[in-house]
């Protein structure tokens, strides 16, 4: 029970997801714990642990690992057994556990920076990780059918950021968020300072109401447009994403899929990850009413458009922190070599517009989704996308021509 300004919320924490049957409890908590970050997440930012040469042996590298962006996680699991009924065997053990799992962490950090690895994510794809390329923290995960009330972990032998928390909660934050992206942002923001395991929602609920309460942040001047509408939702919601606007969450969604089921013939595997962390950045409260206008936006250009006419709805995005840049749009015709090169076009000159509004051009990543009707098959709508990255610039005449084109930076 949450006390809101609003009224009290009420809202239920199910008990851990079950256990898969016929496998040792320790394997199988693992397996849960990765596949709650890959369903409400993206799987393609969560690794599979690896063995890595210890002396005349092996060592594993984490019970899996969430990588997003420039900011890494190493998971380790731990599972209880047949529990006992004696309180206090049940706390010693838990702390116990937390300390040996934050120690192996520790460890496997130190591991990651010692040379690159080769992992392989839950979408099936190996990719090479320069560990000194990211920011660690360590989540140790505890799975216990009924831990004693009170049990406050120790992170004294933490090395790096750490939380520790029930694999409940674990799975609480992945449904509440529905995003891997928040929820390691939330991992980072709490790590250090230990709360009773099973607490964990109430810190987050905690953090909600203060995020609701807070007043945004001044938007830059230098970003603003002419029209520009400045969005200030909270980082934590109340309320579940997609709680209430799933069908327009779920389109945002399935774009993600699109671009991470693509078969690549020119990027690599890294350029795809660099694109689908980018687009993660979208604050979560913020993505139904993108969902809504492309959704919307699908409907106009199909009652606009005649043969001969390009209809057109865009939508760029800039952040706060001067580095994400996202745009997204609509268009009326079927993907085909003009399409590609104008929409190339639209991305390239916003992205010279924050540029030239001051971000830092070995900063700032842009990336644009633009949803066409399909050419063939059953799909609704075929998806491309355009990434942009480093300085552009065009001659005085292209800019013209362009800025006529898209006359507005909010298009």
């Amino acid at each position: 029970m949450v006390e809101t300004p609003g009224g009290v919320m009420v809202r239920t924490v199910p008990s851990a997801s079950p256990l898969a049957d016929g496998v040792r409890t320790g394997p199988a908590a693992e397996a849960a714990t990765q596949d709650a970050a890959a369903v409400w997440g993206l799987p393609d930012f969560v690794y599979l642990p690896e063995s890595a040469a210890v002396g005349s042996g092996t060592r594993e590298l984490g019970d899996g690992l969430l990588i997003v962006g420039d900011l890494g996680v190493v998971v380790q699991v731990k599972s209880r057994e047949n529990p006992g009924s004696d309180p206090e065997r049940e706390r010693s053990w838990l702390k116990k556990k937390a300390s040996d799992a934050i120690k192996q962490g520790n460890g496997t950090v130190r591991f990651l920076k010692a040379q690159p690895r080769l992992l392989t994510n839950l979408r099936g794809r190996s990719v090479e990780i320069d560990g000194n390329a990211h920011r660690w923290l360590v989540v140790v995960v505890l799975d216990h059918d009924a831990p004693p009330g009170e049990t406050v972990p120790s992170l004294e032998e933490a090395k790096h950021p750490t939380v520790v928390l029930l694999r409940r909660d674990w799975e609480f934050l992945f449904e509440q968020l529905k995003s891997t992206h928040a929820v390691v942002e939330y991992f980072e923001r709490v790590a250090g300072e230990a709360v009773g395991l099973g607490d964990e929602p109430l810190r987050y609920y905690d953090l909600a109401q203060e995020d609701a309460a807070t007043p945004p942040s001044p938007f830059p001047e230098e970003m603003m447009v002419a029209g520009v509408e400045v969005v200030s939702t909270p980082l934590l919601p109340l309320a579940p994403v997609a709680a209430s606007d799933r069908k327009a969450h779920s389109l945002v969604r399935m774009i993600f899929e699109d671009i991470a089921t693509t078969r690549l013939t020119q990027a690599t595997e890294v350029d795809r990850l660099l694109v689908l962390a980018q687009l993660d950045r979208l604050p979560v409260g913020q993505r139904a009413s993108l969902g809504e206008f492309l959704l919307d936006a699908m409907s106009a250009v199909a009652v606009q458009a005649d043969e001969e006419a390009i209809a057109w709805r865009m939508r760029s995005v800039r952040g706060l922190d001067r580095r994400t840049h996202l745009g997204y749009g609509v268009c009326s015709r079927p993907h085909d070599e003009k399409i590609q090169h104008m929409f190339g076009l639209w991305a390239q000159l916003r992205h010279y517009d924050v540029l030239q509004a001051g971000a830092a051009c070995d900063e700032l990543r842009t990336v644009a989704v633009v949803l066409t009707p399909p050419r063939r098959g059953r799909r609704q709508w075929d998806t491309t996308m355009v990434s942009v990255f480093g300085e552009v610039g065009f001659e005085d005449e292209t800019l013209a021509t362009l800025r006529s084109a898209f006359p507005s930076a909010l298009e």
